[in-house]
């Protein structure tokens, strides 16, 4: 016959005898060595406390203290048990403690997902921000492509995606950002460079270089769109990162087409100008989505920061 109901029994039975309430007092009780300034202490009567004292012995089986006129004296077995209820309640403060810090964003991690550049503009003002105000939040950044980070957003495997907007994205919601300005990335010695502006009229005879991830299919998209009409893009699709492809950019391979924050850095032999057509420069709009579902601190601080920086820039 199993043996296990009958432990499980045992089990509950001491899991009854232990009350926290009754160990703490028992610890403090330890401490000040005096059932009277233990009560002081707590802010308890000392009657209340000695009946809780005698309760957890009761329901232990076993004296933790002697009772003297000299005040209270753990007992051999009660100096063991008072040991470890000092550990386990420290344990359990240091549990609570960052649970309420976590609760409250002090600490935690948050991951946002975006192909946007933190070398100037929006992104970086915000990032800049959030760290500054959450230093004990972790801040991870994952890049991708729009399916792949919306896909990560979906199965809780980021906690916000940056990304070009504005579009409806089911069973999530949106938040409009900051707007920059499109830029043309060229050669250094292009004809084009010693302009303070390119017009998409003057690139229908580029080819233009996408990298294969991140920002690089909207990109391909969005240059498809603005061309003059009637005109066929050229693209070289390569499996390189943003470093990488204004490097090939250098060589006179071709030209790329980036947001404003992206042109924070510089490159040698390459040259950034805003890109426009006849009604002004192009302009991109970065937004934030997320799930609503989603329970994390840290992400419901960043975005009271997204939705206070919109504010601002509204007023």
């Amino acid at each position: 016959m199993s043996r296990r109901p009958e432990r499980r029994k045992q089990a509950a039975s001491l899991l009854g005898a232990i009350d926290l309430r009754g160990m703490m007092l028992a610890v403090v009780v330890a401490r000040t060595g005096s059932l009277r300034l233990a009560a002081l202490e707590v802010g308890l009567p000392a009657s209340a406390v000695s009946r809780r004292l005698r309760a957890l012995e009761d329901g232990l089986g076993v004296s933790l203290f002697e009772r003297r006129p000299s005040g209270m004296k753990p007992t051999a077995a009660g100096e063991d048990f008072l040991v470890e209820a000092a550990r386990v309640l420290g344990g359990m403060q240091s549990a609570a403690a960052r649970a309420r810090e976590a609760g409250s964003a002090a600490t935690g991690r948050l991951e946002i997902g975006t192909y946007f550049s933190a070398s100037k503009g929006g992104f970086r003002g915000a990032l800049l921000g959030f760290v500054q105000q959450n230093r004990g939040v972790e801040v991870w950044l994952r890049e991708g492509c729009r399916d792949e980070l919306l896909t990560a957003v979906r199965r809780g495997e980021v906690d916000l995606a940056l990304l070009l907007g504005p579009m409806e994205e089911p069973g999530l919601d949106r938040l409009g950002l900051w707007h920059e300005v499109g830029m043309i990335a060229l050669p250094e010695e292009h004809t084009l460079a010693s302009q303070p502006m390119a017009f998409w009229s003057d690139l229908i005879a580029e080819t233009f270089i996408i990298a294969r991830r991140g920002s690089g299919p909207e990109a391909r998209r969005k240059i498809e769109a603005l061309l003059p009409s009637g005109h066929r893009a050229r693209f070289v699709e390569q499996d390189v990162g943003r470093e990488a492809m204004f490097n090939l950019v250098s060589t006179g391979l071709g030209v790329a087409v980036l947001a404003e924050s992206a042109s924070g850095a510089s490159y040698p032999g390459v040259v950034f100008r805003p890109v426009a057509d006849e009604t002004g420069p192009t302009m991109v709009e970065a937004a934030a989505y997320w799930d609503p579902k989603r329970d994390n601190p840290a992400l419901r601080r960043f975005l009271a920061q997204l939705h206070a920086t919109q504010g601002s820039r509204a007023g």
